[in-house]
């Protein structure tokens, strides 16, 4: 764990590194998101990984679009794949450790201290094992055994679930924040008041 935790440890400990690491994971999704355009410009249809309701049917249904230059497009977008799912990971555990290590109450730093925002790389483990079991599916073609067609799909619900409650923990993270914010300026403000409560009553 220490291998992950250092490098976020140290980009969350400077504002200017975290908007870093956020400029990096937009580029990342912009050079994703235009290697699925190739695909989608050649076969008329988004890549597998990006159709959150896709079944075993449509899997199978849409597998003559993985030939050829359908095939080469995607190889590109594949490789890629295992590089973005743990860009937007880090991005994730960085905006949550640095948003955790500026909240006073201690619950918040006992998730910080017990590194709850490196559980964010779960969803990359998720997005390689749906990568691993649609090539496979891909290089098998219609003969694909059911076992690898049914971990696509698993590994897929997986990574959906695992994505929205990093999202949602980032925004409880902020909004958690701004709570920590007020309660600490209305805070120092009544102390103000009771150290000069002349100045407090004019």
């Amino acid at each position: 764990m220490n291998i992950i935790k250092r490098p976020v440890m140290f980009l969350a400990s400077r504002w200017w590194l975290v908007l870093g690491v956020a400029l990096v994971n937009v580029a990342s999704f912009l050079i994703l998101f235009s290697l699925e355009g190739r695909f989608e410009h050649i076969t008329g249809q988004p890549v597998y990984d990006t159709q959150n309701d896709l079944t075993t049917s449509t899997l199978l249904e849409q597998l003559p679009l993985y030939e050829g230059e359908g095939r080469d497009a995607y190889n590109l977008f594949a490789l890629y794949d295992f590089v973005f799912p743990f860009v937007a990971a880090l991005f994730v555990a960085v905006t949550l450790t640095w948003l955790l290590s500026k909240n006073t109450f201690p619950i918040a730093q006992k998730l910080h201290q017990w590194n709850v925002p490196l559980l964010t790389f779960i969803v990359t483990i998720f997005d390689w094992l749906e990568n691993i079991s649609i090539l496979t599916v891909i290089s098998y073609g219609a003969t694909a055994p059911q076992f690898w067609l049914d971990n696509a799909i698993l590994f897929k619900r997986l990574k959906l679930i695992t994505l929205n409650i990093s999202f949602a923990s980032m925004g409880l993270a902020l909004g958690f924040l701004v709570v920590n914010l007020l309660y600490r300026r209305i805070g120092s403000k009544a102390i103000l008041l009771e150290n000069n409560p002349i100045e407090g009553n004019s």
